[in-house]
């Protein structure tokens, strides 16, 4: 009877008893960052780098500084708590901002395809005038080239714009979205300023950082 157990030594191959190794499964899961497990004023650059994102506040041209959560004022509320993230750490005491100060940075420790985020619109009080400025979010790939902006659906001449919470959503034909920027635009009076919650974006918990 032929030693079929032998065989294979005989040919030059390898008997062994594990199963075949494989690759990690591509498993994506969604994160969502609320910014309410941290303290009023916490510089939040780094602290959710595990979970696949880090921060900063940028303007232009570049100069960087911290993120920060800060509690919403006025008896107001984040999209999920009482959080929210701005560029400003304690003065003014407002959360709000708008892109004549600068814009929040969001880096990935892997490409993303779609990002969102609530911005919350705040109205000024320097004025008048027919501007319709909204929140927005901008997306780079990892060289730095920009590949779109979205804007708030609803505008400061719509029902229920200001003191309300909007989504934004920036979604790429292709995993290459490297960072975001969140701000609002600042093109004339009406200023409409703008704080920021719960991001989204995913991650594969298979992959290495």
């Amino acid at each position: 009877m032929p030693d079929f157990t032998n065989n294979p030594i005989k040919l030059g191959g390898v008997i062994s008893t594990r199963p075949p190794l494989r690759p990690p499964p591509n498993i994506w899961r969604t994160v969502t960052i609320t910014f309410d497990d941290v303290a009023n004023g916490t510089a939040v650059d780094a602290t959710y780098a595990g979970a696949g994102v880090t921060f900063a506040s940028v303007t232009y041209p570049p100069r960087t500084w911290s993120a920060f959560a800060r509690e919403m004022p006025l008896s107001g509320s984040g999209q999920s708590g009482k959080n929210v993230l701005s560029i400003i750490q304690q003065s003014p005491d407002l959360p709000w901002f708008d892109a004549r100060y600068g814009a929040l940075e969001a880096t990935f420790s892997q490409l993303q395809q779609s990002v969102s985020v609530w911005a919350y619109a705040m109205n000024s009080p320097e004025g008048s005038g027919n501007a319709d400025n909204r929140p927005f979010m901008e997306a780079y790939d990892s060289t730095g080239k920009y590949l779109g902006k979205v804007l708030t659906q609803l505008g400061v001449h719509d029902t229920n714009f200001l003191g309300h919470w909007h989504p934004l959503s920036f979604s790429s034909a292709s995993r290459n979205i490297a960072k975001v920027r969140l701000s609002s635009q600042a093109n004339g009076l009406p200023w409409t300023y703008a704080a920021f919650d719960n991001l989204t974006f995913d991650r594969n918990i298979f992959a290495r950082p």
